[in-house]
């Protein structure tokens, strides 16, 4: 009976040891690095851009997916629990607070008070779906819609 079963083990693992020993094979060679030529130049990663540091710079469309550092901004109002306008004139930036954001005991997200943001600029969602995700009004979702980007902020310190 125990050579019965010895054979049965030998006939099922050595075909499942090889095939774990070719499926290690080609995953090592997946994750080799391969040159195109010897002559070739290696290829680079691009380059990381700094951290938007300015009101204006979040505006634009090219700053959508790039981390923000604002040091110091003023709050100009906060329109529900998780949001709030900073900025003054012309350069208002509308500012989302992360559900889970680090918040300094000694920043006070106030009107008129002053913090530093650090975030991550993003496209503006649709008027009825900040609406939803951000207890707003609607002529404050449709405003944020049509300013295309918004700051997520991550942390807030004073």
């Amino acid at each position: 009976m125990a050579s019965r079963r010895s054979r049965r083990a030998i006939r099922l693992g050595i075909p499942g040891l090889i095939v774990g020993l070719l499926a290690f094979v080609a995953l090592w060679r997946v994750g080799t690095p391969t040159t195109s030529s010897p002559g070739a130049a290696p290829v680079q990663k691009p380059a990381r851009l700094p951290p938007v540091s300015s009101p204006p710079d979040i505006l634009l469309p090219a700053s959508i997916g790039r981390q923000a550092f604002l040091e110091r901004v003023a709050i100009d109002t906060v329109p529900s629990a998780r949001t709030l306008w900073i900025g003054a004139g012309g350069t208002r930036v509308f500012v989302v607070l992360d559900p889970d954001v680090k918040l300094s005991h000694e920043a006070r997200v106030v009107e008129g008070g002053r913090v530093t943001l650090i975030g991550l600029v993003r496209r503006a969602p649709a008027a009825d779906t900040a609406m939803r995700q951000w207890a707003l009004d609607a002529g404050t979702a449709q405003t944020v819609e049509q300013g295309g980007t918004y700051l997520h902020v991550t942390e807030v310190r004073p």
